[in-house]
């Protein structure tokens, strides 16, 4: 089966750290509460860098991994819910800072936290026309600037940050999708102007349920089982929530990868930092099997099967 693989990934972080001992300085919460509640210790927030700054540093990085002529990229997205701008998109400033053709096709897609999955299923079916050529693929989220820091439901479970993938179309790739919306603006929303509101157990709820279906419908479009899977690549927003869906599906738990603890729910860019994580810290090899999901606000969800060739 034919489909996007991974080539390259890169990633980037907010310039400040800021730990949850220093939160509870200003809103009511604790270490432990935090720890508790979601397995986060620590987040970055973005101060001096802007949502474009960790879009470019985080593709910059995954091009230079690749290691391919960045005239080869011929589709830039960026996935995110934070644009420094309402136009131009991130994606456009992104293409202008790398240097890229004039005739890459670059966007920007708000899927929420299912965004880079959204990002990614897009640019397998525009690659399939281009099998010669790349897909820079970066989700990128500056939520500091959308968060009431006197909301301890909120401000102590985002951070800001990026990461970045390079893909390339292979005949033998096996990609699969699987995805959708259970339209609802009240669970989790962004009014313009406003900051981050979240019912959480509501959005705990949602994610415990919908992970265990994606990743079961994948492995049926794919016709494997979950021991043919390497890593399962959950959006690291709540270790609470990877645990549950890992004893829903049965999985080993040291298959479910997480980070969250020191970049907490970055949203669109928290699935590409893992992986980045992860082709650091050699986990990922030649035909490492991924299942990535991902849920958020709209209320959208998504899973996607898809293989790694990094170096």
């Amino acid at each position: 089966m034919a489909g996007i693989k991974i080539i390259g990934l890169g990633r980037a972080a907010g310039d400040l750290t800021v730990t949850n001992e220093t939160l509870a300085e200003t809103v009511d919460t604790s270490d432990d509460w935090i720890r508790e509640k979601s397995g986060i210790r620590s987040r970055y927030f973005a101060v001096k860098k802007t949502n474009t700054d960790m879009a470019f540093e985080a593709a910059q990085m995954a091009l230079h991994h690749a290691g391919i002529p960045k005239e080869k990229i011929a589709i830039c997205i960026v996935c995110t819910f934070t644009p420094d701008d309402h136009t131009p998109a991130t994606a456009c400033d992104v293409c202008g800072r790398l240097g890229l053709s004039q005739e890459v096709f670059a966007l920007d897609i708000n899927g929420a936290c299912a965004g880079f999955i959204y990002g990614c299923h897009l640019a397998n079916g525009l690659l399939a026309n281009q099998k010669d050529r790349y897909a820079l693929i970066i989700g990128s989220e500056k939520i500091s600037s959308f968060m009431d820091m006197e909301d301890r439901a909120t401000c102590v479970l985002f951070g800001d940050g990026a990461g970045a993938a390079v893909m390339k179309w292979h005949e033998d790739a096996g990609f699969a999708f699987y995805g959708g919306c259970e339209p609802n603006r009240q669970v989790l929303h962004c009014l313009r102007g406003s900051f981050i509101e979240m019912g959480g157990q509501e959005v705990y709820r949602f994610a415990v349920s919908k992970v265990p279906v994606c990743i079961s419908e994948v492995l049926k479009k794919i016709d494997l089982s979950k021991d043919d899977i390497d890593y399962f690549v959950c959006h690291q927003a709540n270790e609470r929530i990877i645990d549950a869906a890992a004893r829903r599906i049965g999985g080993e738990k040291k298959k479910f990868f997480k980070n969250l603890y020191h970049y907490g729910n970055t949203s669109a860019a928290s699935i590409p930092i893992a992986l980045c994580e992860m082709a650091e810290q050699g986990l990922l090899k030649n035909d490492t099997t991924l299942l990535c999901t991902g849920f958020g606000a709209g209320l959208s969800y998504g899973g996607m099967y898809i293989t790694s060739e990094v170096k």
